[in-house]
């Protein structure tokens, strides 16, 4: 597939309602994943294993730690003269409000990075969706049967409550995409396949610009997902069945669901140990001390730690200590933590910078997991 051929764009106006604590102050996509990651990561990775070299990312709100975090592009070689990444935010538009109508007028405000682009299709990924595709097969897919535009999905089981509340595809027997839905819960049809939505579309660059100025027109959408979806009554949209490792991240419950999964080594070697490498912004440490009386059982432990306690079963960002006495289960403590002697800390996620003294005991559940916000002192 030749390099140019594709562009992308990063859309960030995803519901982050019920992810609570954890996007007080920074959007979906810079949620810490997995002791080392941004949710961001996969897609801006997914784009660069394709072949893509320019990719706009239109910014919503509480963005600082985003562009901290992506910077230049380099880890993703997106740091190059011509291309790399551009950053599109909506209080830059002449519509200071934008971002309270939704998204399309800040794509409409920046519609020069889609009438200028050097490729010719444009794919479009959010970041709640945890995945390593291979989009030059997507992309080959959408050439072969002449669609305009490509929605990938997945086939999951009616009593799979990890893609609550996602969007879901309706397709006929040709594969072409009949309408757009809502999962939800229907506990007396647990026999019956869903296909979820996972957000990725491969459109042509000339029909993305007609798109996003027929909605800005019509005022009849103001988000781009909506017009994306409402193009099955206008064009020839098809489904592209992705069977490999999903993990939805939307809510608090989710997050901590899939990251608990990822603690499985099937899970682990699906998403990272692939053709396809997953890249993040690099952050040398110095490695992890693990005193004689400390204990790890199944537990991702990132550099910089100091464990004396016991891990069981949880995922341990940078920097984070864990003194003697300690207990930590099924749990989830970002970087910058410092836990004190004799803690019991079980079903708990723990933002940055979190201080727990002394006999602190923490617990939650696996469906209602404990979220302790960032720089609390317990």
């Amino acid at each position: 597939m030749p390099r140019n051929k594709l562009f992308g764009i990063v859309n960030l106006s995803e519901n982050d309602y019920y992810m609570k604590q954890l996007t007080n102050n920074r959007p979906l996509a810079s949620i810490p994943y997995l002791g080392r990651y941004r949710l961001i990561d996969f897609a801006l990775s997914n784009m660069v294993n394709a072949g893509v070299d320019t990719v706009g990312i239109f910014l919503n709100d509480k963005f600082r730690s985003l562009m901290d975090h992506i910077g230049n592009g380099k880890e993703w070689n997106l740091d190059r003269k011509k291309g790399g990444v551009f950053y599109f935010s909506p209080f830059s538009t002449p519509d200071i409000h934008s971002q309270l109508r939704g998204d399309i007028s800040t794509y409409f405000s920046n519609i020069d990075y889609l009438t200028e682009a050097s490729a010719d299709y444009a794919v479009i990924m959010g970041t709640s969706m945890v995945c390593n595709i291979n989009l030059q097969d997507v992309f080959r897919k959408h050439l072969e049967s002449k669609a305009d535009i490509t929605v990938v999905y997945k086939t999951i089981a009616e009593d799979d409550f990890g893609f609550e509340r996602c969007n879901t595809v309706n397709t006929n027997e040709y594969h072409s995409v009949i309408t757009f839905g809502k999962n939800i819960r229907r506990p007396d049809a647990l026999s019956e396949k869903k296909k979820i939505s996972l957000e990725i579309f491969i459109v042509k660059r000339e029909l993305l610009v007609d798109m996003i100025t027929d909605a800005v027109t019509t005022g009849e959408n103001v988000y781009l997902n909506d017009a994306l979806h409402d193009a099955v009554t206008k064009y020839k949209v098809r489904g592209y069945e992705y069977d490999g490792l999903v993990k939805n991240v939307s809510s608090i419950e989710n997050y901590y669901s899939s990251s608990m999964d990822m603690l499985d080594e099937d899970n682990i070697r699906d998403v990272f140990f692939g053709e396809n490498k997953i890249q993040t912004k690099v952050k040398d440490e110095t490695p992890t001390y693990y005193s004689d009386d400390s204990k790890v059982t199944n537990s991702l432990i990132a550099n910089g730690c100091k464990i004396e306690g016991t891990v069981i079963n949880s995922i341990i960002f940078r920097r984070v200590n864990v003194a003697k006495g300690t207990v930590i289960k099924d749990s989830i403590i970002m970087q910058n933590t410092n836990i004190s002697e004799n803690c019991t800390i079980e079903n708990v996620i723990t933002d940055k910078q979190v201080v727990v003294t002394s006999g602190t005991e923490l617990k939650g559940s696996p469906r209602n997991p404990l979220v302790v916000s960032k720089g609390s002192v317990l």
